[in-house]
């Protein structure tokens, strides 16, 4: 079959197939994101009791800068690798060689990036304020050389819409984590909270190598059904890195602000009279049990995001803007449908969750991280939908839009970094990243409405109407339910249902939309419940 008729092939009813892909790729990878963040949630939670405030923040100063150098060793590769791929496949070409081409470029400039992290382990630890965290960096300096490799195979996989084996070494990653880093920090912590840092550190380690593995075997066994060469010319490493360039630029940012965060918070508490004990800890308070509820649902939109770049990359390369509409519209909708409970959810229900999940901690420390929850629970919304509009913008070509918008973003939160955490505490640094994300969001979504001319504002108002109403009924359960567990889940659940009947209630889903929710033949049967008369 020539390119001629492959295309005619894909044109003749693609438009289904490609709709198909993104609610099939974003149900697995949501799927896949949720176990893995629920043995996330496994880890982290046994782990904050082991290491205590203190080692968490020796492991959070570690990570910040193991994902700054993870971005710029992969520089948007993968991202530009699935985007690249998609088109191809949607005008009948090869993609094995871009493939090839790739992991060449990933796995020099991983070794490169783990070399530089090992050595400057030492500046590097001293530049955050403490000391300690060094021999950290040269424990988890090799897994950027898998992750690397990892990002190649994930970028191919997801271009050709088969999202499987990332939500599987996902899985893997946080399994092999579990179990590996867990036990050693247990190990470990005789010997000190600095030791029990490093055999968690060990576990991610491992964790990634394994990864890698699962990884290459599953690509061995996809690629024995393709014909396709792996030669490849300058043409298709030059391809690669003209689409990944802007790409790894966004790609950066936020890490990049996290390093940021890590330089500037535990100094800036230091100014401020705090110890460094105390400021390691209350930094750990804030970047590690408190950001891993608030990323739990962002690790959701992240899903569908990944999802949507190859997508409406695909419809771009065939001109076809009612599936670009249709496809932005329908993501933007879900993230909010998404995110407006969640971080309602977080702010009404703050004490009970810390208390609940975190019982090792302080009262101090737990009134300290309750806080520090309600205050970022807004960034459950902001992150969220910058992250979907920013993929939106890299998916259509826009690529300098978001850079703008997370460039001015980053540099207002550094500004209010710097300023409210030396004079009001780590309430400040709480303060400075939902400004990061509300101001990253705003821009964001005017660039992409200057580009399609995407505007929801009427559904967004309608969406925090019913997440007001929903977090009124859960002030309600957490006033009367004395137990912090069964306030938690009967809150939980009670919430669910009240959002999930307003949203119906209101109109702000149609019936014929959820056929594109996962779950939707559930939902469908709740939205005939709900809207009856519509159904007579």
């Amino acid at each position: 079959m020539n390119a001629t008729q492959k295309q005619a092939d894909i044109n003749s009813g693609d438009f289904k197939n490609v709709k198909h892909n993104i609610k099939s790729g974003a149900t697995v990878l949501a799927i896949g994101s949720i176990i893995a963040k629920i043995l996330g949630a496994l880890y982290r939670v046994p782990l904050t009791n082991v290491l205590g405030a203190q080692g968490m923040g020796l492991y959070q100063l570690v990570f910040p800068v193991y994902a700054l150098f993870m971005i710029l060793s992969t520089v948007g590769i993968p991202v530009a690798l699935s985007r690249i791929v998609a088109e191809q496949r949607a005008m009948g070409g090869e993609t094995k060689k871009y493939l090839f081409a790739c992991m060449l470029i990933l796995v020099s400039l991983s070794t490169l990036a783990a070399i530089i992290v090992f050595g400057l382990a030492k500046y590097i630890a001293i530049w955050q304020g403490n000391v300690l965290a060094y021999k950290g960096f040269w424990v988890i300096a090799p897994s950027l050389i898998f992750v690397g490799a990892i990002a190649g195979f994930r970028g191919w996989f997801q271009g050709e819409m088969y999202m499987l084996p990332t939500a599987v070494s996902n899985i893997i990653e946080q399994l092999v984590k579990l179990a590996v880093g867990l036990t050693l920090s247990v190990i470990l912590a005789k010997r000190g909270v600095v030791y029990a840092v490093y055999g968690a550190l060990v576990g991610a380690t491992v964790s990634e190598f394994v990864a890698l593995v699962y990884m290459f075997f599953t690509y061995v066994a996809r690629s024995r059904k393709s014909g396709e060469s792996l030669k490849f010319a300058k043409g298709e490493g030059h391809a690669v890195f003209r689409t990944a360039f802007p790409i790894a630029i966004v790609s950066v940012m936020l890490p990049l602000s996290n390093f940021f965060d890590s330089m500037i918070i535990v100094n800036m508490l230091k100014l401020s009279g705090l110890g460094g004990d105390v400021a390691t800890s209350q930094y750990g308070l804030l970047s590690g049990p408190v950001n891993s509820l608030v990323n739990m649902p962002v690790v959701l939109t992240l899903s569908l995001a990944v999802a949507i770049v190859p997508s409406v990359a695909v419809s771009r390369v065939r001109r076809d803007i009612s599936a670009i509409m249709l496809h932005s519209r329908l993501s933007v909708k879900l993230v909010f449908l998404i995110g407006v409970p969640f971080a309602i959810f977080f702010a009404v229900f703050s004490e009970r969750l810390v208390r609940t999940i975190y019982p090792a901690l302080s009262n101090e420390q737990l009134f300290i991280a309750s806080n520090l929850l309600k205050i970022t629970s807004f960034n459950v919304i902001t992150l969220s939908a910058m992250q979907i509009y920013v993929s939106l913008l890299q998916a259509v070509d826009k690529t300098k839009k978001a850079v703008l918008s997370l460039g001015c973003a980053i540099i207002i939160k550094t500004v209010l970094q710097v300023l409210l955490t030396r004079y009001i505490g780590i309430m400040g640094s709480a303060v400075a990243s939902v400004c990061m994300g509300a101001v990253a969001l705003l821009f964001a979504s005017y660039g992409y409405f200057e580009v399609c001319g995407l505007s929801i504002e009427k559904n967004i108002a309608i969406n925090l109407v019913c997440g007001v109403i929903m977090g009124l009924v859960g002030i309600v359960v957490n006033t009367y339910i004395a137990n912090d567990i069964a306030a938690s889940v009967v809150g939980a659940t009670v919430c669910l249902v009240v959002y999930v009947w307003t949203v119906f209630l209101f109109g702000l889903v149609g019936g014929e939309e959820l056929s594109n929710f996962p779950a939707g033949k559930l939902l469908a049967k709740i939205h005939r419940i709900v809207r009856f008369w519509e159904y007579k």
